[in-house]
């Protein structure tokens, strides 16, 4: 077992992801990743929203989550999510959308070569 670190932007991004994917099932897709860390996803949530905005924009990047005991089946659907983000901002650049940032796309990146090292 491996413990993985997430910024709290990554992990709310890979778990909204998850919970898009969910909702266009109708709730009938299976992930393993989304069951065991929902309820950490709405307690963090909560609490970030509670916090001022210059603290709550703090939170997102320089907040970690940890983790722990990643079995290979989670770090996999783990691998699959981050590969869905670098797609999403690489098709952002490539079209010239507003909104594409090619830091997000090293961020996402960076993360996988992290995970590919676990």
């Amino acid at each position: 077992m491996r413990t993985l670190t997430l910024s709290v932007h990554e992990f709310l991004a890979i778990m909204g992801g998850l919970d898009e994917q969910m909702e266009e099932s109708n709730f009938k897709a299976e992930s393993g990743i989304y069951d065991a860390w929902y309820q950490q996803w709405r307690d963090l949530e909560a609490k970030i929203e509670k916090l001022p905005m210059m603290e709550r924009a703090d939170m997102y990047f320089d907040g970690k989550v940890n983790i722990n005991d990643l079995p290979d089946s989670q770090l996999a659907e783990v691998k699959e999510q981050v590969q869905r983000q670098i797609d999403i901002c690489q098709t952002m650049i490539n079209e010239e959308d507003i909104d594409a940032d090619p830091d997000d796309l090293e961020i996402w990146m960076q993360l996988m070569s992290v995970i590919n090292k676990l």
